[in-house]
């Protein structure tokens, strides 16, 4: 499958920084490890940048069509200006033909991290401006929030564990590439 992987922010663009820790830093590095473990179990992986630069909305979007992408999966991290207790993962899709890919990655996530599952959640209206990656996309999409980065234990446990996520984070989109196959993963992560 040819999967277009996504790290959110770059260049200009920080994300949300904690500590000095810089989300556009954890996406790419997530999204890296993602997409070399996403080569060794077979499929396609490509990246919308893989160093760290400034790209528009329109530049990734248009990434999907260059590359022929039968993925795309925008990769983030949380944070919260309510305070240091907000924590977990949650994946976002758009349509109902998004579902299947935002809830492969959410399952396995919350299965293989330990974080607290917030679920897989539809970008309901509201949502839309801040998750415009995913407006009118005609490949399955979905954008992942690791964690928070605004938790400083989930911060460091984000830090602490990048590989882990990424090749987490490649099991999740490898299983749905089996469930759309019909085939049963045997190669989980240990």
């Amino acid at each position: 499958m040819k999967i277009l992987l996504d790290p959110g922010h770059g260049g200009s663009q920080p994300g949300a920084v904690y500590a000095g820790v810089k989300e556009k830093d954890v996406n790419l590095a997530v999204a890296l490890r993602c997409g070399k473990v996403l080569r060794d179990l077979g499929h396609d992986a490509l990246f919308t940048r893989d160093a760290d630069e400034t790209l528009s909305l329109s530049d990734r979007l248009r990434m999907i069509d260059q590359y022929h992408a039968e993925v795309f999966v925008a990769i983030h991290c949380n944070a919260s200006s309510t305070g240091e207790q907000a924590h977990g993962c949650e994946t976002y899709y758009r349509d109902t033909h998004d579902y299947p890919l935002a809830n492969s990655i959410q399952t396995v996530l919350a299965a293989y991290t330990g974080m607290k599952d917030r679920g897989v959640l539809q970008d309901e209206k509201e949502l839309k401006k801040r998750l415009t990656v995913l407006n009118d996309l005609d490949v399955p999409s979905a954008l992942v929030e690791l964690g928070y980065l605004s938790n400083p234990s989930e911060e460091k446990y984000i830090i602490d564990d990048i590989n882990t996520l990424g090749e987490v984070l490649a099991h999740g989109i490898d299983d749905y590439a089996h469930k759309k196959a019909g085939t049963v993963k045997e190669n989980w992560p240990a």
